[in-house]
């Protein structure tokens, strides 16, 4: 299902495309749906150069309400295109590389991803494509807790104000390492882009599940190998909130567990609280 606005002036297929990939979210995804409806993406560059941009959201095996509930969201009427496509086989990375895929496929030289249970600040996706209209190929943002976490969230935001001291430990211990090795920050799923090309070129996110990889984390990977760390930029501006769903049923020494160990080391957790 798609929407098209019908006062669109220009008819030019949207070089920038945001994909959404979504497992079981009827509760949330209609924020994150409205708040990426509202990007501020009206320079002279983002309407007659990429000519805007189109959202997919990808429907990965949900036992729920989610395809309703987006498809009554683009029923209602959107002021950008907005398209759901479906991924029966269930993970992140195969839904994520479902709509990435697709994104190209209608004409995407640029794709951000988010994830459904965030809300992206009203310049994300303008500050998140920047640096690759710079020529960078990979870039990644900010991540902040929504305002609706409670405690959690002053405790999230607290701890992410000392990422950048983190970024500089990253660096001075993976500096001698291998160059997909070497890192400086994460470039995490619910906030990054890439450019089509590169996307292709270093064969995109894996289509794994999420209990056997973190796919974002594969993806910065392949790409640092091919472009090393100058080819990905931070874009500090580039804002999204999210859920603290995982955070509230693991515990913080499970959460920490979870995001920094690697496959059979991971807690014993459901993985698709996301």
């Amino acid at each position: 299902m798609t929407s098209t606005p019908g006062d669109a002036a220009d008819t030019a297929v949207p070089a920038v495309a945001v994909v959404v990939p979504a497992h079981n979210e009827e509760r949330l995804i209609t924020d994150t749906l409205r708040a990426l409806d509202r990007q501020r993406f009206s320079s002279v560059v983002h309407r007659h150069v990429l000519h805007g941009y189109r959202v997919i959201v990808v429907d990965n095996a949900s036992t729920d309400g989610t395809a309703d509930v987006v498809r009554s969201f683009i029923d209602a009427g959107t002021s950008v295109p907005m398209e759901l496509v479906s991924e029966p086989e269930k993970g992140t990375g195969c839904a994520a590389d479902t709509g990435v895929r697709r994104a190209i496929h209608l004409g995407a030289s640029f794709v951000a991803r988010t994830d459904a249970d965030t809300l992206p600040a009203p310049d994300w996706l303008a500050n998140i494509v920047a640096p690759l209209l710079e020529g960078y190929r990979l870039v990644g943002g900010r991540v902040q807790a929504r305002s609706d976490g409670g405690t959690s969230a002053t405790v999230f935001n607290a701890v992410g104000a000392l990422w950048r001291v983190g970024h500089a430990v990253e660096w001075a211990r993976t500096r001698r390492a291998a160059p997909h090795e070497r890192r400086s920050f994460a470039v995490v799923g619910n906030n990054m882009a890439i450019d089509a090309e590169m996307y292709e070129q270093s064969g995109g996110f894996p289509r794994t599940r999420i209990e056997d990889a973190h796919e974002d984390e594969v993806l910065h990977q392949r790409v640092r190998a091919l472009v090393g760390g100058d080819g990905i930029a931070l874009a500090t501006r580039a804002v999204v909130r999210t859920s603290l769903r995982r955070l509230d049923e693991y515990g913080t020494r499970d959460f920490v567990s979870w995001y920094s160990s690697d496959g059979d080391d991971r807690p014993d957790r459901d993985a698709d609280i996301r």
